[in-house]
């Protein structure tokens, strides 16, 4: 196998390390810069790849593990690998085709090129022209035009999805590593079974906001006959100069070195693989507690989001070398559908169907994290009133692809979820508050806001 060039590894502005292919196997070199900036066993850029000494490296099985986690899946994979001329298994050659713009804040460019800080170019694109990129990527076939699909951008994931740039002149083609600020996904064709995902993404979004769980902010939109939903990302930022910033994230799966070449793994069942804890341990690792861990899972048990798995749950991590608990994305309402898959992405309590799980396996989940008995249990009751609260207020009427059902279902959970939060030392019931606050009639109010984000870096899309 010939031998290709290295490459550059960015983060922050500063070149952090050094990948090469040698005869198949991607290895890793950490540079002296990264060494003094932040130190041995710092993981800046990941919880499974600690900061080395520039003449060690790490096994490269764990440099690919890590890679891989940065490439789509299934046929979105193979539609990258056809435009780029590329082997599906090929991790190097993907990087290098489309590691300019990445999931995080990681750039990889040819070395000895430079920071790659501020490159990049916008082409203006009209609706046509992203109708065209997505049925493109929807028929795993490169587009035709004047528009090609192929991008410097890698995003995970198996839904067909392209990434645009917001501008003050409507949505652009990012090229060359221009740091793209939403992720558009095709919805499921109208009559399939998923075809209300992009809808009940939409709704749950909003309700993770009232509830104080994401920065993420989603739209519908329709390109040309291509019905989509529109994603702010929320490891991009914009300054008040205007400049698109970088955040560096990292997703469960990378973070555990869970290899997704096979999809099913980013699922966690069994005894032997308690992906919760280990998630709270790298939160912990990274200077923050696990309480907003908690509060994001009971939320997804409380809308039926079944598709929590290993690559839906992500850290950031920060510039000072902290990590935390990154926004609530991918999130949608799954148990109206009448073949819904009852098992839980991730077990709770050794506890894999998601009708078994009651707020007591959260408590019991919790304690070994460990999380303080008073604590988790304020952190779960305390994020079913919201989401309890939230349910009250908001105006239905706003997500006309939701059905009523999908409404119920949530409703009903969180309720009954909520009747069984213990009651904390102090005799007070958590349920007994809420019981009367879910129960109240619903009515269209004003747009939800506040919570842990509210204050967060201004997004791109505002």
């Amino acid at each position: 196998m010939t031998r290709r060039g290295p490459l550059d590894v960015w983060l922050y502005g500063t070149r952090i390390a050094t990948i090469t292919d040698d005869d198949g196997r991607v290895n890793l070199r950490w540079t002296t810069d990264a060494y003094s900036r932040w130190g041995e066993g710092s993981r800046v850029m990941s919880e499974l790849l600690p900061i080395t000494r520039p003449a060690e490296r790490p096994h490269h099985r764990r440099v690919e593990v890590f890679l891989e986690n940065l490439l789509p899946e299934g046929s979105a994979r193979e539609h990258l690998a056809f435009d780029a001329g590329l082997q599906t298994d090929d991790i190097f050659g993907m990087i290098e085709a489309y590691g300019r713009d990445t999931a995080g804040a990681l750039v990889f460019v040819p070395a000895g090129s430079g920071d790659p800080e501020g490159s990049g170019t916008l082409t203006a694109l009209t609706t046509g022209e992203i109708g065209a990129m997505l049925e493109a990527a929807a028929r795993n076939a490169p587009a035709l035009g004047a528009v090609p699909h192929l991008q410097s951008t890698s995003l995970a994931g198996m839904q067909p999805k392209i990434v645009l740039a917001k501008t003050a002149n409507g949505w652009a083609r990012c090229a060359r590593g221009y740091p793209s600020t939403h992720i558009v996904k095709l919805a499921h064709p109208p009559g399939s079974p998923a075809a209300d995902v992009v809808d009940t993404e939409v709704a749950c979004l909003g309700l993770a906001r009232a509830v104080g769980l994401t920065t993420v902010a989603a739209q519908l939109a329709d390109f040309d006959g291509q019905r989509a939903i529109i994603v702010s990302r929320y490891d991009r930022t914009t300054g008040d100069d205007g400049v698109v910033r970088r955040v560096h994230q990292e997703d469960s799966a990378q973070a555990l070195g869970i290899n997704t070449s096979d999809p099913t793994r980013k699922f966690q069942h069994g005894k032997q693989t308690p992906s919760l804890a280990k998630i709270a341990a790298a939160l912990r690792g990274g200077g923050s507690e696990p309480d907003r861990l908690l509060q994001l899972t009971t939320f997804n048990l409380a809308i039926g989001n079944t598709d929590a798995h290993a690559k839906n749950i992500s850290l950031l991590r920060h510039p000072d070398g902290l990590a935390e608990l990154a926004p609530a994305y991918d999130i949608a309402m799954h148990l109206h559908h009448r073949n819904a898959d009852r098992r839980f992405a991730m077990d709770v309590n050794a506890t894999m169907n998601i009708d078994d799980i009651r707020a007591v396996d959260l408590v019991t989940e919790a304690a070994a994290w460990p999380l303080p008995r008073g604590r988790a249990i304020r952190a779960i009751g305390e994020t079913l009133e919201r989401l309890a609260g939230a349910l009250k207020t908001v105006d239905i009427t706003a997500y006309p692809g939701v059905p009523q059902q999908a409404w119920e279902v949530v409703g009903a959970r969180t309720r009954e979820l909520l009747d069984g939060v213990p009651a904390l030392s102090t005799g007070t019931s958590l349920r007994t508050r809420s019981e009367r606050a879910a129960r109240q009639p619903r009515g269209p109010k004003g747009k939800p806001g506040g919570g842990r984000f509210a204050s967060a870096p201004r997004r791109a899309d505002e």
